[in-house]
């Protein structure tokens, strides 16, 4: 259930009231005030809502509240209530994440305003919402408890993604006929877990939108608008870090379709990300079939691409959700590209609701993927994954990947929503590429013999040279290290813990046997090994492996 709660705020409306007329409900007054208006900070933030009739005996039956896009409540950060706890009042402490006042009338006495005072909690949300909150307004003065919820959801408007909600079909009774006159809702600014509420990153100016509706004219709505607009962005950080890896065993040589993974990481604290371009490695390019199957325009602006269009998988994780959400990449002809080729939609479902779209532009600098309207949400990281070992693959290599000189570097160049910039190199990881390495160590009595099998990677150049370091709990004894590799036995160098050896040709395998190491009393039923292996294109890969440790411990006096 909690990984349905991404991303939430709530607002309100009110509880009312009875007889028939033709009448209808005026917004007087919105609002929408943070206690603080720094830029991604977490403060108490009050919504309210004012309402006049034509008729003393309408009310309010619909209200709906849009917030300005990067204003959100986390529901990660405070616990959760069941359906069946808020109906009967019991919802505990820690799904606390607001309070309410409502100033009502009643029928019976349409001159003495009646204030009564509530708490919003944070429900389980119920089918594909990302959140839902309630409203429990207190009885006072012969009125009964009004309970109120409504779901959140993330929807995209003319100015980004917001939240969105609404309490429908408000009660209009009360214990007696009631008529209300203003809600004002506090989202705390911290909940029982955490940071509740986040502003915008981006100090903009934001609209918020009303609208309500009454019970004798729910086809005739009021609505107000309210702006906000954040201080104190430019204090916000901005940074990223990328990982990413390129090819698998088997899909190495020119022409071959290639499974490439890139993730961005970022500090969910800090500025959002706005735009993101990234420039792919010159091994790395467009490949043509798998373009002749893009998801037509119209398709692509339905958000109904087909099946065949699909080439990865992204990966999202932030603090509003209880872990990342999956959801499917499809090239398409989405954006008006200069060069007319197809681009990249981003699918990302319920509970996050959100879909991005990137410019792709291949040239001979390589292939810049360009997303460039992120919304303002907290993020940890994004990956994008896309398939391969499939003619219709999004990717081809230009170049053989495991050759000497192959380029495997992409160019990042991030934007945040506060103007901050930061751009940097990251080389991708060629994990077919890579040597390998496995290892026994076998322990008899205070000694133990280590060994270690060197493999080079599936057609990647031979092994050059190894430097092997032993566990702190073994240490180098009478016996000497050898090498067999290529029907020979060698000598490399040998002192303390470290071993090293450059091979006299490259070589595909090579073992290290290591016999009459002593064992210290730390020595349990696991070491650490270390080996750095470095081949013919002068590419080190380094290993460091947790080895189970095999024989008897020795009973010590």
């Amino acid at each position: 259930m909690r990984r349905r709660a991404c991303l939430v705020l709530g607002l309100v409306a009110a509880a009312v009231l009875s007889s028939p007329a033709s009448a209808d409900v005026t917004l007087t007054d919105f609002k929408v005030e943070p206690d603080s208006m720094q830029g991604g900070g977490h403060p108490n933030v009050t919504i309210t809502q004012s309402f006049s009739y034509t008729s003393s005996s309408d009310s309010v039956k619909d209200a709906f509240v849009r917030l300005p896009p990067g204003l959100l409540g986390n529901p990660q950060a405070a616990g959760l209530c069941s359906q069946e706890q808020f109906s009967a009042d019991g919802c505990p402490a820690d799904s606390v994440v607001g309070s309410v006042r409502v100033t009502a009338h009643t029928l019976l006495l349409p001159f003495v305003p009646l204030t009564n005072n509530g708490v919003v909690y944070n429900l389980n949300p119920t089918g594909d919402e990302p959140a839902r909150v309630g409203i429990v307004v207190e009885a006072a003065l012969g009125l009964s408890k009004i309970f109120l919820q409504a779901p959140v959801y993330v929807r995209p408007g003319p100015d980004g993604y917001g939240l969105e909600s609404t309490f429908a079909d408000q009660p209009r009774n009360a214990g007696l006929d009631i008529q209300i006159e203003k809600i004002a809702l506090t989202f705390n600014g911290m909940a029982s877990k955490g940071s509740f509420m986040r502003m915008p990153t981006s100090c903009a100016t934001g609209t918020a939108v009303s609208r309500a509706n009454s019970w004798d004219a729910p086809n005739v709505s009021s609505e107000k608008t309210f702006q906000i607009t954040p201080t104190g962005c430019d204090s916000l950080p901005f940074s990223a870090t990328a990982v990413g890896s390129m090819g698998a065993p088997g899909v190495t040589k020119q022409s071959d379709f290639p499974p490439v993974s890139t993730t961005l990481k970022f500090d969910p604290e800090a500025a959002a990300l706005k735009r993101a371009e990234v420039i792919l490695p010159l091994a790395l390019g467009p490949n043509l079939a798998g373009a002749r199957a893009a998801c037509p325009r119209a398709l692509a602006d339905a958000g109904n691409c087909p099946e065949s269009s699909r080439v990865g998988t992204a990966i999202i994780d932030s603090p509003l959700q209880s872990r990342p959400v999956r959801g499917p990449v499809y090239i398409a002809f989405n954006l008006d590209s200069p060069l007319g080729f197809p681009g990249l939609i981003v699918i990302l479902p319920p509970p996050v609701g959100v879909r991005l779209d990137a410019l792709v532009e291949p040239g001979m600098f390589g292939t810049k993927n360009a997303f460039a309207s992120n919304p303002d949400l907290p993020v940890r990281s994004f990956m994008l994954e896309f398939d391969g070992g499939r003619p219709d693959a999004a990717l081809t290599l230009n170049q053989t990947l495991c050759a000497r000189g192959t380029d495997t570097t992409m160019e990042v160049h991030l934007v945040a929503h506060n103007g901050k910039e930061v751009s940097f190199s990251q080389e991708l990881a060629t994990p077919a590429c890579d040597p390998t390495a496995k290892f026994t160590i076998n322990r008899k009595g205070r000694r133990a013999t280590l060994v270690a099998r060197l493999r080079a990677g599936h057609g990647a150049p031979g092994l050059e040279q190894f430097v092997l370091r032993l566990p702190k709990t073994l240490s180098r004894g009478k016996g000497r290290p050898f090498v067999l590799s290529g029907g020979q036995r060698m000598r490399p160098l040998s002192r303390k813990r470290l071993a090293s050896m450059p091979f006299p040709d490259a070589v595909r395998t090579a073992t290290i046997v290591w016999r009459g190491l002593r064992t210290g009393r730390r020595l349990r039923r696991t070491a650490v090994v270390r080996l750095a292996m470095t081949d013919a294109n002068d590419k080190t890969t380094t290993v460091k492996r947790r080895v189970r440790v095999r024989g008897k411990i020795p009973t010590r006096r």
